[in-house]
């Protein structure tokens, strides 16, 4: 559904969001179309309860949440895109783990072969021992490929990132840094249906951190499956990965999500 808005938009930008990859659930075909002046949006949620019981005396649980809010504003040449996401996951004996982040980004020219790109983001990982991260930038988007079925872009730029991590070692101490970094993605859209299409997208961010003297590397993607079960109603499979060769804290390298859920189009 597309609502006409005659005047101009701001946007406020919501905390928290952000695994590392994003994928606008919206209808993204509709970006690009000749259409402007109107919002889309999407909300879906996820929620996850196993129980896996060692024995009958010991029982393991998890319960987990997610939520999902985009938005988009089609202007004329211009695009402006919101998205937003927020998880709680907690298992038996284990703490309450948080995680979210709100990631805004303006698409200029957007229906030109080379189009340009600004973005912020906000994020946090509670389970990680991440309170904090702040990025922005910006880059060209090439649109490679555009058909009916098929839409292939690639996304070449730099950012400026901000993180702060709990110590692992010392009680209290947060270990600040600030880096200049590259930032690249690839993203694809396929329609095999008119009821079934899949979105994916890979990210590179990589970049030198002056402070510890070495260059870190990050890599993350998402990719997600859509059944269309009414014209508002779909069922949707997530799947997240992010990989860090050289974490701030001694962490796990790489970390992933599985989720189902369901989404609704407005």
């Amino acid at each position: 559904m597309r609502w006409k808005y005659p005047g101009s938009l701001l946007l406020p930008l919501f905390l928290y969001h952000f695994c590392t990859g994003q994928i606008l659930k919206v209808d993204k075909a509709s970006i690009d179309s000749d259409s402007s002046h109107y919002f889309m949006g999407s909300l879906n949620m996820d929620f996850n309860l196993n129980n896996r019981a060692t024995t009958e005396e010991q029982e393991v649980t998890f319960r987990g949440l997610s939520a999902h809010a985009d938005m988009v504003y089609v202007a004329k040449r211009h695009a402006y895109l919101l998205i937003n996401t927020i998880n709680y996951f907690k298992s038996t004996g284990g703490p309450l783990i948080s995680t979210g982040y709100a990631h805004f980004r303006i698409n200029f020219l957007r229906r030109k072969k080379v189009s340009y790109e600004v973005f912020t983001q906000v994020q946090y990982d509670d389970g990680r021992r991440m309170p904090f991260r702040f990025l922005q930038g910006g880059g060209l988007r090439f649109n490679l490929k555009k058909n009916e079925n098929t839409k292939l872009h690639i996304g070449v730029g730099a950012m400026f990132e901000r993180e702060e991590w709990k110590s692992l070692e010392v009680e209290g101490e947060v270990i600040e840094r600030n880096i200049w970094k590259t930032s690249n993605y690839a993203s694809g859209q396929f329609t095999i249906n008119e009821f079934v299409g899949f979105n994916v997208i890979g990210y590179y961010q990589g970049g030198y951190d002056y402070d510890s003297d070495l260059f870190r590397n990050r890599v993350s993607g998402d990719l997600i499956l859509k059944v269309k079960l009414t014209e508002k109603l779909s069922f949707l499979t997530s799947f997240t990965l992010q990989y860090e060769d050289r974490p701030v804290i001694p962490i796990n390298n790489l970390v992933y999500s599985l989720t189902n859920g369901m989404k609704w189009n407005f």
